[in-house]
């Protein structure tokens, strides 16, 4: 009976901590409170190249720097609409999906633009989600 019990108090603390671990701080609910739904993202082509002649032109990107952008942005806005459908149905895991995304397009473009363009990227992003400002897309 004491073994029982002994198994008893180990399983629930092992499961008490576990459940620590994969609480997200503040919860879910503080994480989708900001929540902004993205701009729909159209013509990916279109789109990325957009975005691509705008960075070139705002940043003083060269002509490389340039074509790798827009290699990058397409790749990056081709796996974001494959997760726009969880938008609606599922903010939180579109989060969960598009938070990495981004990540690794934001760390790509910064070995690509250089530490000084790429801290000039990130104050170009716009204040709000609007859906006129491409930006809007590598951002929300």
């Amino acid at each position: 009976m004491k073994n029982l019990l002994l198994f008893a108090a180990l399983f629930f603390g092992a499961l008490s901590i576990t459940n620590a671990q994969v609480s997200i701080p503040g919860g879910t609910q503080d994480v989708l409170k900001n929540f902004t739904a993205p701009p729909a993202i159209g013509d990916i082509g279109k789109t990325a190249g957009g975005i691509a002649d705008l960075l070139g032109s705002k940043l003083s990107l060269g002509a490389d720097q340039k074509k790798s952008t827009l290699d990058l942005v397409s790749g990056f806005l081709t796996d974001k609409s494959g997760i726009m459908s969880l938008v609606k149905s599922n903010p939180s895991e579109y989060l969960k999906k598009f938070n990495p995304l981004q990540s690794g397009l934001f760390g790509k473009l910064k070995t690509i633009m250089g530490a000084a363009k790429y801290a000039d990227f990130l104050k170009l992003k716009p204040t709000s989600n609007i859906s006129t400002n491409l930006l809007s897309h590598l951002f929300f």
